[in-house]
């Protein structure tokens, strides 16, 4: 696997850092030839970024267009369970107050909901290259 796609996997697993795996994700989308699923991953991404900061109107609106560039992926999409990303991601914003959607809100809000951490599920192989994948070079290992 490119070693981009797996710092954006580390970035959104391990670290939780939405805004480093944009980046990373945006440069390897850039390389190669701009694919619409690595669009897809970028904007769900940026859509838990936004949720996270309290903008749910700017986050919801971005994870609708996320999840329509990865549906030609389902399920599966160089190892990673997109099928699950998009059920886990739509999860999260059914328990965000609909009335929210329309809505910046605040981090303190959204804190308060306690909303599920999503994790990528991806194939044995790619656990395995996550496990041998050394994030020290890496601007989202906040703790390398």
């Amino acid at each position: 696997m490119e070693h981009r796609l797996l710092a954006y996997l580390y970035c959104f697993n391990v670290t939780k850092d939405y805004f480093e795996c944009h980046e990373y994700g945006e440069s390897l989308w850039l390389d190669t030839g701009r694919p619409q699923i690595l669009k897809g991953l970028i904007q769900a991404a940026v859509s838990l970024y936004h949720l996270q900061n309290g903008n749910v109107k700017g986050g919801y609106a971005m994870w609708l267009r996320a999840r329509r560039y990865m549906q030609p992926y389902l399920p599966m999409y160089e190892g990673i369970d997109i099928e699950k990303l998009a059920a886990d991601i739509d999860a999260v914003y059914r328990l965000v107050p609909s009335e929210w959607y329309n809505r910046v809100v605040g981090s303190e809000a959204v804190a308060i909901l306690r909303l599920s951490t999503v994790q990528i599920r991806v194939s044995p192989d790619v656990l395995g290259e996550l496990g041998r994948f050394s994030p020290s070079v890496l601007s989202c290992d906040v703790d390398g």
